[in-house]
């Protein structure tokens, strides 16, 4: 059972010149998450991606929208729900992904997809009449019992055949640009009607089918985990044309919702660039990632869960929070939170001059460009969305 101390020196060099190997430039050796979200995936050993480099460019684009039809880069993409009392203003978007598409029958998955407010979707569409080069896409899914019918759907040929035919007569009744998939998540998420190990197998037929169905002229996207997780990417970016990374939810107090970089203590799994780094690493060009900004925010007691950035004026100036809503900056996570005189952490949120971090982050490291949830959480003058747009753009304007 004991080696000689020769053995052991023969064995150690051997050992160095295997690992010196395979971390060498020409090996870097990522690590592709798995599928656990409640693991901490924060993977600081991981390697930067280079900015601007893309060293995971697909073998064939054939199944993917053509260029010409993909629309605007740097991409700006709004979500937008039926539950909007006023039309998106377009001036500082190129994309408007509207929310949302449902199954007809979501404990089975059968009968393909009906749409809350087809009316108010009609008004967003002609908004392409004011700005012909906009892009207006259906959300279908969403968090939650939101997502029921994928899994049951994705698993059957004919519900895969009658999902994407419907997906289709949508993009054709309604002049869509395409379609955007949440399906949070395939093999997980909170919802258990129909979850199946084969999810993530099966996510990938129902992507090659609806690209066969709907063909390369119209956008296929997808709404992923910050974890990157769930997702066999480097088959399923065959088919889909980019993925619009969910940077957010990623702590509550007293972590950071949506921390830029990892400040010890107050980020909880991840930051923003290191979820970028995730999906790099998994298969995810950086050119087709959209970078997910939140508006809105997490808060405990005395503030709501989700706070919404159009109510953080009325938190600074009510007496109700006096003393409570004391405004710090995480000068390494680049993003505000509030504390008590305590020093307690009690709300995380974005705001302009994070946003702005968050925008210029997108053009420092060639992102495919950024989205926001939701259009309807930004204030009355747009204080977010012409940050986000600024910061890419130069100007509060998508026009070049």
């Amino acid at each position: 059972m004991c080696r000689s101390f020769s053995a052991i020196r023969l064995l150690t060099v051997a050992m160095m010149f295997i690992f010196g190997v395979s971390c060498s430039e020409d090996a870097p050796g990522f690590i592709v998450p798995t599928p656990d979200d409640n693991k901490d995936n924060t993977q600081n050993e991981n390697p930067k991606p280079d900015d601007g480099k893309d060293d995971q460019t697909d073998e064939t684009t054939a199944n993917l929208c053509g260029e010409e039809y993909l629309g605007q880069k740097p991409m700006i993409i709004a979500y937008y729900t039926e539950n909007s009392s006023t039309l998106p203003d377009p001036a500082c978007l190129t994309h408007i992904n509207y929310a949302h598409g449902r199954f007809v029958d979501k404990e089975t998955g059968d009968g393909g997809i009906w749409i809350e407010k087809p009316e108010l979707l009609e008004k967003v569409v002609a908004l392409k009449q004011q700005k012909p080069s906009l892009k207006v896409l259906l959300m279908i899914g969403g968090w939650g019992d939101k997502a029921d019918g994928f899994s049951m759907m994705a698993r059957d040929p004919k519900k895969r055949t009658l999902f994407c035919q419907s997906c289709k007569e949508h993009i054709d009744n309604y002049g869509l640009d395409g379609i955007d998939i949440d399906w949070e998540y395939p093999t997980a998420g909170p919802s258990e009607n129909g979850k199946h190990p084969d999810d993530t197998r099966n996510f990938n037929l129902v992507l090659k089918e609806l690209r066969e169905t709907i063909g390369n002229t119209k956008i296929i996207s997808y709404a992923s985990s910050a974890s990157a997780n769930y997702v066999d990417w480097k088959t399923a970016m065959l088919y889909m044309d980019y993925v619009n990374v969910m940077t957010y939810d990623m702590g509550d107090p007293p972590y950071h919702n949506a921390p830029l970089y990892y400040s010890a203590a107050i980020t909880k799994k991840r930051s923003v660039d290191q979820s970028i780094t995730q999906h790099f690493a998994a298969g995810v060009p950086l050119n087709r990632q959209v970078m997910g900004v939140p508006f809105y925010g997490h808060g405990t007691d005395p503030y709501k869960d989700d706070v919404k950035y159009n109510e953080m004026e009325g938190i600074f100036s009510s007496s109700k929070y006096e003393g409570k809503n004391i405004r710090k900056w995480d000068a390494v996570a680049k993003v505000p939170y509030l504390v008590d005189e305590s020093g307690n952490f009690l709300l995380g949120y974005d705001d302009q001059e994070s946003v702005t971090f968050k925008g210029q982050y997108v053009v420092q490291k060639k992102l495919l460009g950024a989205m926001f949830w939701e259009y309807r959480h930004d204030d009355s003058k747009g204080t977010l969305r012409k940050a986000l747009c600024k910061a890419i753009y130069g100007s509060e304007s998508t026009t070049k």
